[in-house]
């Protein structure tokens, strides 16, 4: 279980969270006011996350501008298709 420090207290001990994480490999999520809202992970963690996420991007990206046909989607289709997807989150 990750350990949860409030704003204040990490930025008191960032020097020695930052070891911890660092030399350590621990995790440590930050939270304000009784929420979390950042963490503090090793930095090879984070490129491992930041790779996975592009690479389910070009998935998504993939399969969004593949059409039925096999044919490329236009530019435009594509964007309207997005606007439409915005909308209905927000309305949701």
């Amino acid at each position: 279980m990750d350990e949860t420090y409030p704003l204040v207290q990490a930025r008191n001990e960032l020097g020695q969270l930052v070891n911890r994480v660092r030399h350590g490999r621990e995790h440590f999520v930050i939270s304000e006011y009784g929420k979390p809202a950042a963490a503090l992970i090793p930095i090879d963690e984070l490129d491992e996350l930041r790779r996975l996420r592009d690479e389910a991007d070009i998935a998504e990206a993939q399969r969004r501008t593949a059409n039925p046909t096999g044919e490329p989607k236009t530019h435009e289709d594509f964007m309207a298709e997005l606007e439409a997807e915005d909308r209905q989150a927000a309305a949701s």
